[in-house]
């Protein structure tokens, strides 16, 4: 993948981020209500960027809490199986004390943080070409009780199909590490406080293996330090979300 083409997934990225984390932020937080805690964690698919036709990750919609079992073998709630044109999504999730005890129902008076795991697998078809795909992603939402809502967790997505224009096969692997992002605690502050987003991309064609690395850092403020790496090459820029545009800005 050219810095050109990272450089625009950057700008999508962050600001689908800061966007989901704003549209996702209750006006008042305390007491915390589980549903709203789910909705909370939801976060956009950057796979969905880069795989046309993708169906939504699990992550892009919280389950409904009332549809999901408590499980005394995993101290977990486990939601239905979803599938959309033929992939499975399976989720679930952990809710803990702030000592990190799993609890066996939400208590807005003890519970701390929620713990989502979440798995995608199968194979669907769009314009005219075929892809498998398998993933997984974990989440954890915690600061529940002092209202410093803090989202951490990894993802990984593995495609494998047919390059459209040569159809040469290839594979696609794509790691987003989302690393203490402090989300905004009412719409008004708009932007996550700090921490940040990291994607790394490893994109291989017949025999040719090429890689990319992003990462975003946020400060609380509209303007996101980007960092791109891709095919050798580096480049550093500040991307202000405030604009209609965003654009590397020095």
């Amino acid at each position: 993948m050219k810095v050109r083409a990272l450089r625009a997934l950057s700008f999508v990225t962050v600001a689908a981020f800061a966007a989901a984390c704003n549209d996702s932020t209750a006006p008042d937080r305390q007491p915390a209500d589980l549903g709203e805690v789910l909705t909370e964690m939801t976060v956009p698919s950057i796979a969905a960027t880069l795989v046309p036709g993708l169906p939504a990750t699990p992550s892009t919609s919280a389950p409904t809490p009332s549809s999901c079992s408590y499980d005394a073998a995993t101290q977990s709630f486990t939601c239905p199986t979803v599938t959309a044109t033929g992939v499975s999504f399976t989720r679930s999730f952990t809710l803990l004390t702030l000592a990190g005890t799993p609890q066996s129902q939400f208590d807005a008076a003890t519970t701390d943080a929620v713990r989502t795991n979440s798995t995608m697998a199968g194979t669907f078809t769009t314009s005219g070409s075929t892809f498998t795909v398998a993933g997984q992603e974990e989440l954890t939402l915690s600061g529940l009780l002092s209202g410093v809502h803090t989202l951490a967790g990894t993802s990984l997505l593995n495609v494998t199909g047919t390059e459209a224009a040569s159809g040469a096969p290839y594979t696609l692997s794509i790691t987003t590490h989302v690393n203490d992002l402090v989300l905004p605690a009412t719409r008004a502050d708009k932007w996550p406080k700090s921490g940040s987003i990291v994607v790394d991309l490893t994109h291989t064609v017949s025999s040719t293996t090429s890689t990319s690395h992003l990462s975003a850092t946020f400060n609380g403020t509209s303007k996101v330090a980007v960092s791109l790496t891709s095919g050798g090459v580096s480049v550093n820029c500040t991307v202000d979300l405030a604009s209609q545009h965003p654009t590397c800005g020095g």
